[in-house]
């Protein structure tokens, strides 16, 4: 892995049994700033080139890998609101009182559950590319038929659906970059093109699914599913960064959640794609502080 001595890993055991595995990256007196990883991805995620980059912005990044993924245990039958139990015994562990967290594409669910249940313990909220939970209207494509519509909003039955799907990912982790250099946008194809952001990508979800797919079936389900709170209960300010061009999450999924939002400034990129971050992660992380 290409990694470099800036990175430091851990993990503890929670307190039903199950071991939780997290890494650092950056200054470890900065500030802290939690990562809500993708999917599919890792504690490995970073959104810089140069790790370098954390300890000279005095930040933090502490990234734990979800139940399933990477080397954290499965846990049967979670839910997205489960996550916040999860972070709060980790920031005990690592004797962090109060964070911010910054969430990439799928990971934005769970930025948010932290945000409502750890309440003044999580600061503020980034959210790159992420898309509202599915207990409201979203504005499906209408190429989409309405029984699969309806089918995935029944978390057991799509991951069941998903799982020979998605099974050829798991084969070969490290060619996702190539695959989404082919399929995303140009302003995509520009940053996955340079070899250190492909390898940071391929480090994260090869590590992410060392175990298979079927966890990212499990964990694509969930975000299908009603979160478990109200987004109108959320105090911190959320920030929102979107690239319109974003061909992976539409832009107009992020302009859904950021209504959704009491305290939201978004951020509409024009002509940028799903990892934008790469070019913009020093104003991104500014932002974040308190």
């Amino acid at each position: 892995m290409q990694n470099g001595p800036q990175l430091r890993e851990g993990s503890l055991q929670l307190a039903d049994g199950r071991t939780l595995a997290y890494a650092e990256h950056g200054d470890p007196d900065g500030w802290p700033v939690l990562g809500c990883h993708g999917s599919p991805s890792s504690r490995l995620e970073r959104h810089v080139e140069d790790p370098a980059d954390y300890p000279r912005w005095g930040v933090r990044f502490v990234v734990p890998d979800r139940p399933g993924f990477g080397r954290s245990d499965p846990h049967p039958g979670r839910r997205v609101a489960d996550w916040p139990d999860d972070v709060a015994q980790l920031l005990d562990h690592l004797g962090i009182d109060r964070c911010a967290a910054l969430s990439l594409s799928g990971g934005a669910a769970y930025a948010l559950a932290c945000a409502h249940a750890l309440g003044d313990r999580v600061t503020t909220v980034g959210i790159l590319g992420g898309a509202p939970p599915p207990d409201v209207p979203w504005p499906w494509p209408r190429w989409i038929p309405g029984q699969l519509r309806a089918a995935l909003h029944r978390p057991a039955r799509l991951a069941a659906v998903l799982r020979p799907v998605l099974a050829p990912i798991g084969l070969r982790p490290a060619m996702i970059p190539r695959y989404l250099q082919l399929r995303l946008n140009a302003a995509d194809r520009r940053v996955i093109g340079r070899p250190a952001v492909r390898r940071v990508l391929a480090d994260t979800f090869t590590e992410g699914l060392r175990n298979g797919s079927a966890v990212l079936a499990e964990d694509r389900a969930l975000l299908f599913r009603p979160w478990g709170f109200p987004l109108s209960e959320i105090r911190q300010q959320v920030h929102i960064w979107h690239g319109t061009q974003d061909w992976q999450v539409p832009v107009v999924l992020g302009q859904v959640l950021s209504a959704m939002l009491p305290r939201c400034s978004a951020h509409w990129l024009p002509g940028e794609g799903h990892f934008l971050v790469f070019d913009h992660a020093e104003e991104i992380y500014a932002a974040l502080r308190p």
